[in-house]
């Protein structure tokens, strides 16, 4: 199933009520400064995993503004008047010119509170809000005309407070809200018919306050919303299901409080922002996109080509999200990293075989593959890299243990052998991997695989390998050993500029992976790092999108917890830029 990943945000302005729209060019956004009427707007260009933001605007003065836009670059906003005595609402339409909006004059059309607004293409307009005095819900629907609107009558459609709505090009219609009293979400979905709207019933669906809500022309629906009575923020994709929304599961992507969501009618991008402390405005960006099954949906493109030829998400410390948070680098177990697009995995391993790094234990080996197996047992057909590397007080017995135990949760996808005419694995087309279904590509370090070889057991080196040309997988995985994000940036996209395809020690031997370690060092509280440099990654990449001097590039996004930098959506732009796809 489709799902999102916004991510760690970055910051772009300051101010308060933000909202926002997208369609596949541009986002435009909207907000109150910190302490008056003033509003303001941005528009910015998208690019990639960010966005160029124009200048801060002032264009009215109001309360709470809401912001829509086609993908005409026709922009339509409704805003509560300053007169905070009237409760009247006023609407604006514009056209984006460059970073800037040709507006209309400011129309009122009609009494209420917490105004939200959606167009599509066809100029149909829907509007709803919250009465001035009570805890009921109206609509309105209009068509664009030139720079006003016709409006429909006002309709009463249901009770609760904060309503979001999003219109695609079919007339489907999505409202979420809040119920009055308690902490529960509802949706409801519609059609439009005249200047009328034919609702669904209403449907609880996640608990939590201030949801937002869009929707595409093939029914997707992205939904954020803050958590009840703390300052977590909430991501999550649906399908429209005649009058119902079949939701997948909901994921956490950031703090803050009042996130606004946008999203393109053609579904290319979306994007959220909401506020932080301090009146800090916060955005990111992303791509509904099935991140359980990026590799086959890829397949018509990535058949032929080989793994060195591809860019995936991968994690440092795979194992560590049990246990305490002194040594934890991540926090979601391997079914849930696959599921969200990870594709390579860092696990170390004791003579017990347990996962763990220096003193701090994870979990056992038996339960990682469980979840592994689970994964595959699903029919994923994917590719899945198991490094195993450390091996604190192992012994052949530990190696023959674990070789068994992978055999038997795991034997039925192992990549066994290399397809005639081919010596390395990086040279193995993507096609051949998952030529039918899954494949799992096991490779370890050291001398183990060669001293007990074993078909699916493959000799994994380092870059600076004293012995490279024993490996059949080589990787360039050097870390900056830094807590400094500015001097670990500087390191890794140096290291990426420099980087030749061969092995340090023995030049006639291929570097066949170059691994971007995207990841700060501390002692411990790896979180607390880990958030500044995923907010960055995006930003930083998109600098990167052409390969280096010698024709290489980043295969290997390498993080800590992984899904707060948007590793699959950053990396499908990464291997579409490279391979000129």
């Amino acid at each position: 199933m489709n799902t999102i990943q916004f991510g760690l945000a970055e910051q772009y302005d300051s101010g308060r009520n933000c909202n926002v729209a997208a369609n596949s060019q541009f986002a435009v956004e909207v907000h109150n400064s910190e302490a008056s009427s003033d509003m303001w707007y941005h528009v910015g260009s998208m690019n990639g995993a960010t966005i160029n933001w124009g200048g801060s605007h002032n264009y009215s003065s109001g309360y709470h503004p809401s912001i829509a836009v086609n993908s005409n670059n026709v922009v339509v906003e409704v805003h509560e008047t300053s007169n905070v005595f009237t409760n009247s609402m006023y609407y604006k339409v514009g056209t984006i010119n460059g970073t800037g909006i040709d507006w209309g004059g400011d129309e009122k059309y009609d009494s209420g509170r917490q105004p939200c607004v959606s167009v599509n293409d066809h100029g149909v307009v829907v509007e709803v809000h919250k009465s001035q005095s009570y805890d009921s819900l109206y609509y309105r629907v209009g068509q664009i005309n030139g720079k006003k609107i016709d409006w429909g009558d006002s309709h009463k459609y249901d009770d609760g407070v904060t309503p979001s709505v999003s219109i695609n090009n079919d007339g489907v219609v999505v409202e979420v809200h809040k119920s009055q009293a308690y902490n529960k979400l509802w949706y409801r979905v519609g059609r439009i018919n005249g200047k009328n709207i034919t609702w669904g019933s209403a449907h609880e669906y996640q608990d939590g306050i201030a949801p937002s809500i869009g929707l595409t022309n093939d029914g997707t629906v992205v939904e954020v919303h803050e958590s009840q009575g703390l300052t977590g923020l909430w991501q999550l994709v649906g399908k429209v299901n005649g009058n119902e929304i079949a939701w997948g599961a909901s994921s956490n992507f950031d703090s803050g409080a009042n996130p606004q969501v946008g999203v393109a009618l053609n579904g290319s991008v979306a994007v959220q922002v909401h506020e932080g402390s301090m009146y800090q405005l916060w955005y990111s960006n992303s791509k509904v996109m099935d991140t359980a099954n990026f590799m086959k949906n890829l397949l018509p493109v990535i058949s032929n080509l080989p793994l060195k030829k591809m860019v995936l998400p991968a994690t440092h410390d795979t194992g560590m999200y049990a246990g305490g948070l002194a040594g934890r680098t991540q926090d979601l177990n391997l079914y849930e990293q696959l599921s969200s697009g990870s594709r390579y995995f860092d696990l170390r391993l004791d003579g017990n075989l347990n996962i763990r790094h220096g003193i701090v234990y994870g979990p056992s080996l038996d339960s990682v593959l469980k979840n592994i197996k689970q994964f595959f047992d699903e029919g994923h057909q994917e590719l899945a890299i198991l490094k195993f590397s450390h091996f604190d007080d192992f012994s052949q017995t530990s190696y023959q243990n674990m070789k068994n135990l992978i055999n038997s949760y795991l034997g039925n996808w192992l990549f066994k052998t290399l397809p005639q005419g081919v010596s390395r694995l990086a040279d193995v087309s993507m096609g051949t991997y998952l030529n039918g279904q899954g494949s799992i590509l096991v490779v370890v370090d050291g001398d183990w695989a060669i001293d007990y070889p074993e078909a699916g057991y493959w000799v994994y080196r380092d870059w600076d390998s004293g012995s490279p040309a024993k490996g059949n997988l080589t990787v360039y995985d050097q870390y900056s050993d830094t807590t400094d994000l500015a001097k670990m940036e500087n390191d890794q996209l140096e290291k990426l500029r420099n980087f030749n395809g061969k092995c340090k020690n023995d030049p006639q031997v291929p570097c066949d992976l170059f691994l971007l370690s995207w990841t700060l060092t501390p002692i411990t509280a790896v979180w607390s790092y880990a958030q500044d440099a995923n907010r960055v990654l995006g930003r930083k990449m998109m600098t990167q999108l052409q390969p280096n001097q010698f024709g290489y590039f980043s295969n290997l996004l390498y993080l800590d917890y992984f899904q707060y930098a948007r590793p699959v959506f950053i990396a499908d732009i990464l291997f579409k830029s490279y391979n000129k796809i």
